[in-house]
């Protein structure tokens, strides 16, 4: 039985990509999406290569990006447009093949290892991809071309934007184990720490490490991640619109203001436990997205009027 074909596709700074197509005013300018930059709350979601070139990064408040890319635009996220271009790539996906497995909005595994045959050798079926979300999206994507999900993610990052990458059997030690430990996925910021210890800092050192010394400090985490480095990923993609089972559902928000009294503290816990509640008769019930996105939007707004008349009104002081 010959290797899997799998390829990972990732939109280019997906978020900020799309606001570029519909504020063409901005192009050649540095953007970031993120909150009100008015308002305290709010970080950089996504940012694109010019504010990213200044230091920009995702995560970050949006005053630490003023300070280091002052000309930055601020534009404020609409999931409901990213995910309506997430959903017409998956369309362009599933012409190639029905086993997609999303990693978020803008990233995706495929298997197409049933459509080579058909559609030409993954590298041409990337290039396909490639080229049709550039002509009917207006976006560009970096795609990895591998035998296993793994190093075909590993791929997808080796080079952006616009690239595809490929990691076969033959030539992703050439490739991957020069890289740094830390671009392997699942190798987090703790585990790198641990791993640094051992002086392991590519990729190729860990594929050589003893793997029972990795078990004795990291469990079996050690393993999975020198199975990973060595190339001996054979988790399947799983077929379009299956997913995994959600384990924990969490919610957390940062208020506008300084939350002073036991009331306002009262109304915010309120809000947050009823956005949670939604969310999870959405995931076991199946509510359409949009839908929950409407519902989430309009209890935030009846959060904030309940938070500003309770300052009007005198029960908290500023």
């Amino acid at each position: 039985m010959g290797d899997r074909v799998i390829l990972h596709s990732d939109i280019n700074c997906c978020y900020a990509s799309i606001e570029h197509l519909h504020h063409p005013e901005l192009a050649g300018k540095p953007l970031a999406v993120g909150g009100d930059p008015e308002a305290r709350h709010g970080i950089v979601l996504t940012a694109d290569y010019i504010a990213k070139k200044y230091g920009v990064k995702t995560g970050m408040a949006l005053w630490q990006a003023k300070q280091v890319c002052p000309d930055i635009t601020f534009v404020s996220p609409r999931m409901d447009l990213y995910l309506r271009f997430s959903r017409m790539a998956h369309e362009i996906y599933a012409e190639y093949t029905d086993r997609q497995e999303p990693y978020g909005i803008d990233e995706c595994w495929l298997d197409v290892t049933g459509s080579s045959s058909l559609k030409g050798d993954g590298l041409l079926i990337a290039q396909e991809i490639s080229r049709r979300m550039k002509s009917e999206l207006g976006i560009t994507v970096s795609v990895g071309v591998s035998f296993n999900k793994i190093f075909a993610k590993l791929g997808s990052d080796y080079k952006k934007p616009d690239a595809i990458t490929t990691m076969y059997k033959s030539e992703f030690k050439q490739k991957a184990w020069s890289l740094p430990v830390a671009d392997l996925l699942y190798v987090g910021k703790s585990t790198n720490r641990k791993l640094a210890l051992f002086g392991i800092k590519t990729i190729g050192d860990l594929a050589r490490a003893d793997e029972d010394v990795l078990n004795s400090h990291l469990g079996k985490m050690g393993s999975i991640l020198w199975s990973f480095a060595n190339g001996y990923d054979d988790s399947p993609v799983k077929l379009e619109n299956t997913h995994a089972p959600i384990k924990s559902v969490g919610n957390s928000t940062t208020t506008p203001k300084d939350l002073v009294c036991d009331e306002d503290v009262k109304i915010v816990l309120y809000i947050l436990y009823q956005i949670l509640y939604i969310v999870r008769i959405q995931i076991f019930l199946y509510i359409d997205l949009f839908c929950l996105l409407h519902i989430v939007q309009n209890l935030w707004l009846v959060f904030l009027l309940s938070f500003h008349m309770s300052v009007s009104q005198g029960r908290c002081s500023y």
